[in-house]
């Protein structure tokens, strides 16, 4: 008798067991010299989790199921009962028959029966269904599951099984209770990694062998033809080890990042998606690092990044890419903090992220690029990734005191020793700075004639005042761009990738954007004008304008604007604006190298500067609440919800909705096929942006959607974007149709 585990492709419960464990083997190979939390015997209570897994998947009820799909007649059940397979799973284990005693059972019983997260937990009515599912149903056919499988099952499944499903792990409060559950959480985390690569037909690790640090070393001698630099050396010298680097832009970061590495499994983050994007790239590169993305080798993983793979034109499986990144296969991932570091939170199901980093390497680039609640987040992630045996990089232009000291001094990483190091190159004067005491709406005739001779960028603290600044100057008969996050993915993605073409060549013009383009986006343009932030926003701002060039006139090349400033104090926090500004005056008219930006920054996040700050409270009240998380509480979805701290949704604007709601939207409705259905609504994600909720709220409406497409919406505002320009969604016109008629 053949038992069933998948529809597509069709696997039977052995063929998909069989996938698992060949999975295991490979996964053994690259985490048996790095993790603290996998012995021998780790090891085989996880082959024996993987051999039981999906066994109550015989369950008649679940075998209709896939019969239905495989368009296969129906068998008899004698029950109704629609029970998670993996609760069945659980009781099913001969545990004394296999020496698995004491704390062991519960490790591997609660590692199998929550190795798919439901909503209904076992309590005891469900308990008492699962018991006559097994005796009326299951031990009728022991003995062609026990063929079918080849493993022994318990003869009749003993209270304690049963007893088993009740009550979770939690940390505890003694060293060993830490201990046993960070053990529970590899078994279950590697489980969840073995069951998702099995279901995606991929590898769980993907090219295990190459070595990534090596990849780097042969780019900088071969391509570059340059030695290593110091920031590089100290990396490569420390691979052993945490490091928090302190380096200007041009000293190499990323390839002393890479050097860290080494040869071990990487995770790279980095806070915007365009820099993700441009990172990988860059890693892909056959002029570059080299990296093939179609084997695995790197990977791209962030909330578009499928969409964004769509739309390379090359001739690879993006799909099967994608496969690799979401079942965190590759040897280096590129990615977001909130794809990877959600784990702190402790959701159902955060195993699979946090073993995944246990014995791999994980860099945050631009660290003063967060806000401090999820400075807060990666703070405390740090620590845990510590525990798992994990090893962390910073890599920062600038980083706030106050996350310095709470990570240099956190009795939680103790596993491995930090090694701190600076560097900066001050005889590089780059940037001459000049305060304008005037909004930055009322210089718009000054920055049109600067973007007459030279390449402008323009970068303001909101959308709405981007759009401000770039309506007015394009009245005048200078080239000029737009660039901001609330343009349609297709069309953003369109705009990256000419500012940065724009960057490179030596036509003159203007590009107003928004703090999107502050991190790693590499871009150099001749002159800023920017809003007044925060000094780690703004040194950051600083960075795309001589970005490695010595500035060679006496002209101020920054103008930086501290009036009528718009996004204070819902963006930047007021106090630290104020503080900034007044340590930046002494520095007004003048060269400001480095080292100083670097001694500013500290002196503004000192915490006696912070103190009585929304920024310090945020920080501390956040990591204490995570100090003290119960695992379990919340779900993926709460999990990501919490840490971007605001409600996004995705909204079709309304005039763009009715370009497409006869081809694509109806197309969706009709077509059955689930893989055409996917593809269709990538392709609607494409035509959405992200909005805040509360600025969207009573602007939105579904009715016109179909159910599948519930979590978009359509918001009655107006999208401008023609012939490569336009100022995207606009928030402050609506459409002519009356607001009632689509409310929801």
């Amino acid at each position: 008798m053949t038992f069933y585990a998948k529809t597509r492709p069709q696997q039977s419960l052995r063929q998909h067991t069989d996938y698992l464990l060949k999975n295991l083997h490979v996964l053994r190979d690259v985490l048996n010299t790095y993790c603290p939390f996998m012995d021998e015997r780790q090891w085989q209570l996880l082959e024996l989790a993987v051999q039981y897994h999906d066994v109550g998947k015989a369950d008649t009820v679940f075998q209709n199921k896939l019969r239905k799909y495989l368009n296969m007649p129906s068998q008899a059940s004698p029950h109704e009962s629609d029970i998670p397979h993996s609760y069945l799973s659980a009781v099913m284990i001969p545990y004394k028959k296999l020496g698995i005693e004491g704390e062991e059972r519960k490790r591997v019983a609660h590692a199998i029966a929550y190795h798919h997260e439901r909503d209904r937990l076992p309590d005891k009515e469900l308990k008492q269904e699962i018991r006559e599912a097994v005796k009326s149903d299951i031990m009728l056919k022991i003995d062609d599951l026990t063929n079918h499988m080849n493993i022994p099952f318990a003869d009749k499944p003993s209270t304690m099984a049963y007893d088993l499903l009740s009550k979770r792990f939690t940390w505890g409060y003694t060293k060993e209770d830490h201990e046993k559950f960070l053990k529970y959480v590899m078994l279950k985390g590697l489980l969840h990694r073995l069951d998702h690569a099995a279901s995606a037909l991929v590898k769980v690790e993907q090219c295990p062998n190459t070595h990534v640090g090596q990849a780097a070393g042969l780019f900088l001698q071969n391509k570059l033809k340059v030695e290593k630099r110091k920031l590089q050396q100290f990396a490569e010298r420390n691979s052993d080890r945490h490091v928090i680097a302190l380096a200007q832009t041009g000293m190499g970061k990323t390839e002393a990042g890479l050097l860290w590495l080494n040869e071990e499994k990487g995770f790279f983050t980095l806070p915007l998606r365009v820099s993700i994007n441009a990172m990988f790239e860059r890693m892909k590169d056959t002029e570059g690092i080299n990296l093939s993305a179609e084997d695995g080798e790197v990977g791209l993983l962030h909330s578009n990044s499928m969409d964004y793979l769509d739309l390379q034109d090359e001739l690879f499986d993006y799909e099967a890419m994608q496969d690799h990144s979401r079942q965190l296969s590759n040897k280096l991932l590129i990615t977001t903090i909130d794809q990877i570091m959600k784990f702190p939170f402790f959701y159902r199901g955060f195993e699979k992220e946090f073993a995944a980093l246990a014995g791999a390497k994980i860099i945050i680039d631009e660290m003063q690029s967060y806000d401090p609640k999820i400075a807060a987040l990666i703070v405390r992630a740090l620590e845990l990734i510590d525990w798992i045996g994990g090893k962390f990089m910073i890599m920062t232009a600038t980083m706030p005191k106050l996350y310095l000291d709470r990570i240099t001094h956190s009795k939680e990483i103790n596993r491995y020793p930090i090694a701190i190091g600076t560097f900066v190159n001050d005889d590089l004067k780059r940037h001459r700075i000049q305060l304008v005491s005037k909004s930055i709406a009322d210089f718009t005739e000054s920055i049109a004639n600067a973007g007459k001779t030279g390449k402008v960028l323009v970068i303001c603290n909101t959308v709405k005042q981007a759009v401000t600044v770039y309506e007015a100057l394009e009245e005048g008969d200078v080239s000029v761009k737009l660039l901001h996050s609330l343009f349609l993915q297709k069309h953003r993605f369109q705009l990256e990738q000419e500012i940065k073409e724009f960057s490179n060549v030596t036509t003159n013009g203007i590009w107003v954007t928004t703090q999107l383009v502050e991190a790693s986006l590499d871009i150099d343009f001749d002159v800023l004008f920017t809003e007044a932030a925060t000094l780690d926003s703004l040194f950051q701002r600083f960075g795309r304008c001589y970005r490695q060039r010595l500035l060679d006139h006496g002209e101020p090349n920054v103008y930086v604007f501290t009036e009528d400033l718009s996004g204070v104090p819902y963006v930047y926090d007021r106090v630290l604006v104020d503080k900034g500004l007044e340590l930046l005056e002494p520095y007004d008219k003048n060269i400001l190298i480095e080292s100083q930006k670097m001694n500013l920054v500290e002196i503004l996040y000192d915490r006696k500067n912070l103190a009585g700050t929304k920024f310090l409270e945020t920080f501390e009240k956040t990591l204490k609440a995570l100090e003290y998380v119960e695992p379990y509480d919340k779900d993926k979805g709460e999990a990501q919800d919490a840490l971007r701290d605001i409600h996004q949704i995705r909204v079709i604007p309304r005039n763009i909705f009715d370009q497409i709601h006869e081809t694509l939207i109806l197309n969706f409705q009709k077509e059955k096929d689930k893989w055409i259905r996917r593809k269709l609504r990538r392709e609607i994600d494409g035509y959405a942006v992200s909005l805040n909720y509360h600025r969207a709220k009573g602007l939105i409406s579904r009715h016109e959607l179909p159910r599948a497409l519930q979590d978009f919406a359509i918001v009655n505002l107006e999208y401008d974007f023609k012939d490569g320009k336009g100022t995207g969604l606009r928030l402050h016109k609506r459409q002519d149709k009356e607001l009632a008629n689509y409310m929801s």
